[in-house]
Formats: C-alpha cells, structure tokens, sequence
C-alpha cells in the first residue's frame, strides 16, 4: 500500500448512520508521530479499549504498536472485563469514557507497572477517569486527552489530572482558522490530516467543527460545549453534557442521557432518561434535586427511565434509538 492509498474510516454520530471518511496512510502515520512526541512516553506494550474500526483505536490500538513493533492486548473484545495487564512492561491504555471503570477495578495493577500512561480520547473525561488519576498519583502514571473527531484527526492535546482543567494545547502541525476577532466562536482549525469524506473532490483546506470555544491565545483553546449539546432555556445556556456528568458523578450506577428538544415555551430545552435503579421511588425527584444544586442550572423538562441507553462502540448515544426508547 502507498503513502498515498486512502484509509477508509466511518462516522455515525448520533444518527447511527454511517459516513466514509478518507485519509491517506500518510496522515495516519503523521498522527500517530505528532501525538507521541506531544504527549506519550516510550511503552512496551498497549492495551486497547478502542474498537481498530474507530479511528481513534485504529492509530493507537493498530498503527502505532505496529510502527514501534510492541504488542496489543485488544481490551474492546471484552468492554465489560477488567483486562489482564502483563506485568514488568511499560504500558500505553487507549482509553475511551467507559473504559474507565475497568481500569480503576485493576488499579493495584497498574500501580506495580515501571510507567503507564492513558490517552483518553472518543468523549469528555470522566468523574471515574480523575478518580482513577488521583488514586495512581505518585505512581508513575500519568494522563492524556485527544481533543479532535474522524473529520480533523488530532487538532489538541491536555493532561487529564485530578483536580484541575488547564486549557487544551493544539499539536504542533494545527493552526487557527480564525472568524473575526471574538475570542468565542466555532472552532475552525487547518492541519495537512484533515480528512476527505467520500463524496468530496479534495480535502479541505481547512475545517469548522461544531464545537464552541475560547481562544485563549494562537495555540490554546478552552472547549465550552457542542454546538448540538448546547441548549439556551430561558436566556441560559446549559451544556446537556455537564448535566450527564454530574448526575453520574452522583449516581455511578446510573445510566444517563440527556436530549436536546424543541419547547413550544422556551424555543429551546432538554429530557433526561436514565437507565437503572429499577424504578427506585423518589428517583426522579433525587435527580432533579441534584441538577438543580448546581448553580441554578435548569432542569430538564422531562425525567424519564429507560430499559437502556443505545450507544454506539465508542460510547455515542444514539439519540434516534434513545427517543424510540422514551416513547
């Protein structure tokens, strides 16, 4: 295969249908380079729990064992199973939000490594991500998020610690494509990885995304919200996903989603369906409750539970399925 020959891999947001999306395997191997000499430490092993066909747990979980010529252990066969970690290996964890638990359940493990380090990437860090950061402090662990999408590829990268936020930090190879001065805007970056859907004649030259940000400087950024996660009820602006956070910061073994909707009243508002607790009474009144303790933010129109959540393999959910659900 040529430098040039396309990778073909796919999107399905929250529809659940499929786009084809192309990159050459020259940008795949240029991503997996400006990532490691960004964040990564030399490893001797990975242990993926990124499905290869997503694009994420293809670069890290497929291309770059191969490129450095360690092993995988392929951790998405089994997505409710803690991984057995071979010991005495220095081990990269390509991490997605449910992969998390997993981890803090073999954490006495990973303690006894000579050095660990976890890429998060396909969705905001978890409340059990910091958990399991804090509880590996000192341990020769460290954390990484990957802020991009199949579209982009890699546009930037922050520590995942703890107990602080610090602004993400683009990859050397991404610039800017500014929208007038206003430091919040639509985050519009260029990049020589940026992909080309398939109906497409050429890449672009650049590309806006659908999330909002703060430029905080020509190569930092503080992330605010999806533009479809971000609902405006009664002049405030609610990120439905800080919502889902916090209720499962709450609630661990609770399932939740929240869904953007269309209110005669308002203009704008969100429902919130939860799977679990097995109709546990005063459930809903709980969950509004702790919405609402957070500074006043708005709470859903609507609680509903739900057999399940739908999601896709990298953890999206599948919003058409979820309202089916909910009906």
């Amino acid at each position: 295969m040529t430098a040039d020959a396309p990778v073909v891999f796919h999107t399905s947001g929250h529809t659940g249908e499929p786009v084809r999306w192309l990159r050459t395997r020259a940008q795949i191997l240029a991503e997996v380079r400006v990532v490691a000499d960004a964040v990564l430490v030399p490893v001797d092993q990975v242990v993926c729990f990124a499905p290869p066909q997503h694009i994420f747990g293809g670069l890290f979980g497929r291309e770059l064992p191969a490129l450095q010529g360690i092993p995988v252990v392929d951790a998405w066969r089994e997505p409710t199973s803690p991984p057995s970690i071979p010991a005495g290996l220095r081990t990269l964890f390509v991490c997605v939000p449910s992969s998390w638990p997993l981890l803090r359940a073999v954490a006495g493990d990973i303690a006894r490594l000579p050095a660990s380090v976890a890429l998060h990437g396909s969705g905001p860090s978890t409340p059990t991500a910091r958990q399991v950061c804090r509880s590996l402090a000192g341990k020769g662990f460290r954390a990484a998020e990957i802020f991009g999408s199949t579209e982009t590829g890699g546009i930037a990268t922050r520590d995942l610690v703890a107990d602080d936020v610090p602004p993400w930090t683009l990859l050397p190879d991404v610039t800017f494509a500014r929208d007038g001065a206003d430091t919040e805007q639509l985050l519009a970056v260029r990049s020589p990885r940026l992909a080309r859907r398939e109906d497409m004649v050429a890449t672009p030259d650049q590309w806006r995304t659908q999330d909002v940000v703060r430029l905080v400087d020509d190569r930092h950024f503080d992330f605010i919200g999806r533009t479809s996660r971000l609902v405006k009820i009664n002049g405030v602006r609610v990120d439905i996903g800080v919502v889902e956070r916090l209720v499962a910061a709450t609630f661990p073994d609770v399932d939740v989603a929240c869904v953007p909707v269309v209110d005669e009243t308002r203009g704008e508002h969100y429902e919130l369906c939860y799977a679990g607790r097995d109709d546990e009474p005063g459930m809903i009144a709980r969950l509004m409750e702790v919405i609402a303790s957070d500074g006043g933010t708005p709470v859903p129109r609507t609680v509903r539970r739900v057999p399940a959540i739908a999601r896709s393999a990298t953890g999206k959910v599948l919003l058409e399925q979820l309202r089916t659900a909910a009906d």
